[in-house]
């Protein structure tokens, strides 16, 4: 659910340290950066309206269309943060705004006309997409999910709920602290200190971000409701609200926000709560409940942390390969500067792509599927007999707690409801997800543990050995990386 192309763009803006310059040609910079935002809204359209004839002329979406429209918008999302990337680092539009209109220096003003262009791109993509989209799902053209206002506003403040946590650790850090402690910016211990402790705040607080910028409400009583409720008694489990999350019956899916009791809100969408049964709905329920259970939301609060601590220390590594790459480059004097740029890019993006690509990645799967144990735990009987099998997450019946073992027919449920959701989504069970696995490898897997039970301890196992030697590796690194940096082994 996060907004990863706006991650990116972030961090493509503002993730790396330069000088802006003021641009020799403003105005060539203007047309060039309106040429790059023209060309990837004519490729959204393109994209949209061609999917959408293509379907009027078959008279349906085949598998074909769909999987050529996916790809076709990742491509368009590619060339987007290309086409972003480039403005920034090449084409001096950070100089523009900063140095030659004068706004270095304002609060928010200068951070938000350097992401222009590609919140512009963005818009455009999400507008030009939404015609093949409509087309795609089948939504006539006067339901309201069909117009193409509430279809963007939709987008926009989904984006930005989950953005605005971001925004505000990046606002407080450079235009707050950067203007009262300065100094804390160039020692990278104060650094990452600062940046855990905003980190820490952001996630407390994101919920109310949450709610302010996603269409939500209430769950009305009901016996919906109370299964939930009955859910969350028994495993102990504390929120304010479950919410219904409007998005015009476009999107199935749910979340959790929040790490404090107190403020913490369960998301389920309108289609999900219409498109599944209430033991479906309570075991996805339950899968959000193991996410908070198994403290999930904390452990990637500090990878992020620890990875974040561990590049701020080693920046003296890649200033060491730019001063390496210039005594190896001669002739034009402008050739080593770019290939120090070039070099100390590669090995940056190569190292933040282990680690998140690679490292979290499988840490995010091994994470879901402990949550998918604890969705079928939820509608388990814990009967070694089952089936026949009764019923537990009901109203009140006496029971407390979970049972210790999956059981088939539970297992059987919450397979039936991760089917479901993916087939409505539109998304093949054996598609591979970067951070949930297929849907397909999720479900082989329960049944195994629905056959044997014994094997879930194993499981836990290997997951807690892994959180315990990643979080060991993240925080010896960062020790390592400390200790070279006091001895002044790097400088």
């Amino acid at each position: 659910m996060l907004p990863i192309p706006l991650l990116i763009a972030l961090f493509l803006a503002f993730g790396v340290e330069t000088t802006p310059t003021p641009p020799d040609d403003p105005h060539g910079v203007l047309l060039l950066t309106f040429g790059a935002v023209l060309a990837v809204g004519s490729a959204a359209f393109l994209l949209g309206l061609g999917t959408a004839s293509l379907v009027r002329r078959r008279g349906h979406a085949d598998r074909r269309i769909r999987r050529a429209f996916v790809r076709g918008s990742r491509v368009l999302t590619l060339f987007t943060l290309a086409a972003f990337g480039w403005l920034i680092h090449f084409e001096e539009w950070p100089g523009l705004v900063l140095r030659t209109w004068g706004w270095r220096g304002s609060i928010l003003v200068d951070d938000v006309l350097i992401l222009a262009p590609f919140l512009l791109m963005q818009l455009l993509a999400w507008w030009g997409g939404f015609y093949g989209e409509r087309a795609i799902q089948g939504v006539p053209a006067g339901h309201p999910s069909g117009r193409v206002l509430r279809h963007l506003y939709l987008l926009e403040r989904q984006s930005l709920g989950l953005t605005l946590p971001v925004l505000l650790v990046f606002i407080l850090r450079n235009d707050v602290l950067g203007r009262l402690r300065p100094d804390w910016q160039l020692d990278p211990i104060a650094e990452t200190v600062e940046v855990a402790v905003l980190g820490l705040l952001v996630l407390t607080v994101a919920p109310l971000f949450l709610r302010m910028a996603w269409p939500t409400r209430s769950l009305p009583d009901g016996p919906l409701r109370d299964r939930l409720e009955g859910v969350a008694r028994r495993s102990g489990f504390r929120c304010t609200d479950i919410l219904v999350w409007d998005t015009d019956r476009t999107m199935l899916n749910a979340c959790v926000a929040g790490v404090l009791p107190g403020l913490r809100y369960v998301l389920l969408s309108d289609a999900l709560i219409e498109a599944l049964t209430e033991r479906e709905i309570a075991a996805i329920f339950g899968h959000e409940i193991g996410h908070v259970a198994h403290r999930h939301l904390q452990y990637f609060l500090f990878f992020f942390v620890g990875s974040l601590a561990f590049l701020t220390m080693s920046s003296e590594v890649f200033a060491g390969l730019e001063r390496q790459v210039a005594t190896l480059t001669s002739g034009d004097l402008a050739m080593p500067s770019m290939m120090r740029d070039v070099a100390e890019g590669v090995v940056v993006l190569a190292t933040i792509g282990g680690l998140f690509g690679v490292v979290f990645g499988r840490l995010s799967r091994r994470f879901e599927r402990q949550a998918d144990v604890y969705g079928c735990k939820v509608v388990s009987c814990g009967s070694a007999e089952c089936p026949p099998h009764f019923e537990v997450e009901g109203e009140d019946d006496g029971r407390s707690g979970l049972p210790s073992e999956v059981c088939p027919a539970g297992v059987r449920i919450f397979a039936e409801a991760l089917a479901n959701v993916a087939r409505l989504n539109g998304i093949a069970a054996e598609k591979r997800l970067w951070r949930h696995g297929s849907v397909a490898s999720r479900i082989a897997f329960l049944r195994q543990l629905g056959e044997a039970p014994g094997r879930e301890a194993a499981f836990q196992r290997q997951v807690r050995n892994a959180r315990y030697g990643l979080g060991a590796a993240l925080v010896g690194s960062v020790g390592l990386a400390s200790a070279m940096h006091w001895l002044g082994l790097w400088r």
